[in-house]
């Protein structure tokens, strides 16, 4: 049998269909570009091609694993975040869009301020190094810390920062949150940490729970165990008037808001929603000393 990119993309559907997948079509076309390395709009161009053996192989073990729903940017090593391409394995989670809003509201709040010198940023929990990263190529001036307990997860979360120049703005640690030499206080301090209920484990897609690895992915029993040491550590942490973002998961948000409030250091905080309407981020200020 002859296989062309056109008959490859049907079976791949009808293959992805079976295993539960709900954009069958759409990951065919992803998989299969990934293994010709081209790019979608290419198979549009050319629906005719021919395929040859060598790229038979590699596209059908890559739509076999995805029936076994491993995750495509595992599949593929790759995931697009805020317009830039990151290396990512099993080693770290796979960077969502969510994510994203956490950068945007960062970024709105150093527009409304001037810093007298670089400004110093520190990612707690930075697994493949996409917010280290977009904040250091978005604030050229800035000097990044970037903080993750794996050493796996951050060797690739360094070799993304060289590939987008600037691994020399950013400094690599490791160490269980703020258990680590930082150095020095931060204007700024964001995280995305784990924030998944345990007991919500089987729940989940088995992308999720089968793939991603789990450290990065649960939060305790109530899912806010990372809130709790965070909080007080950042406020250690933070320069006055230092402001500490935190992306939040489904329902979170009065508990988090609780454990603001009951902390006593920071000013009243703001809550801003997502694309879909959930309570995503978190921004809490640090109060001065004078109040």
């Amino acid at each position: 049998m002859t296989w062309t990119s056109q008959s490859f993309l049907k079976w791949s559907a009808e293959r992805l269909t079976q295993a539960g997948i709900e954009s069958p079509r759409l990951e065919s076309e992803v998989l299969l570009a990934g293994g010709l390395r081209a790019s979608r709009e290419d198979l549009y161009r050319d629906p005719d091609r021919e395929l040859q053996e060598d790229e038979i192989a590699l596209s059908k073990s890559f739509v076999e694993r995805r029936f076994f729903r491993e995750p495509v940017a595992y599949i593929l090593g790759r995931r697009e975040f805020w317009g830039m391409e990151f290396e990512v394995t099993p080693d770290v989670l796979v960077p969502r869009w969510e994510t994203e809003i956490l950068i945007e509201q960062f970024l709105q709040w150093t527009r409304s301020r001037s810093f007298s010198e670089p400004m110093q940023i520190l990612d707690m929990g930075t697994g493949s190094g996409n917010i280290a990263i977009v904040a250091a190529k978005e604030l050229p001036q800035s000097r990044v810390t970037a903080v993750d307990i794996s050493p796996s997860a951050l060797a690739i979360a360094e070799a993304n920062a060289w590939v987008h120049e600037v691994a020399d703005r950013i400094r690599f640690v490791e160490g269980d949150l703020f258990a680590c030499d930082l150095e020095t206080p931060f204007h700024a301090i964001l995280s995305n940490p784990p924030y998944i209920e345990e007991d919500r484990k089987e729940s989940l897609m088995p992308d999720v729970k089968n793939y991603e690895p789990g450290r990065a992915l649960f939060g305790g029993p109530d899912g806010l165990s990372y809130y709790q040491r965070i909080l007080p550590e950042a406020w250690r942490h933070l320069k006055e008037n230092g402001v500490l973002f935190l992306e939040i998961g489904n329902g979170q948000v009065n508990d988090v808001l609780s454990l603001i409030k009951n902390h006593g250091g920071y000013h009243e905080p703001e809550v801003t929603l997502d694309y879909m309407g959930m309570e995503r981020v978190i921004s809490a200020r640090k109060k001065n000393q004078n109040g």
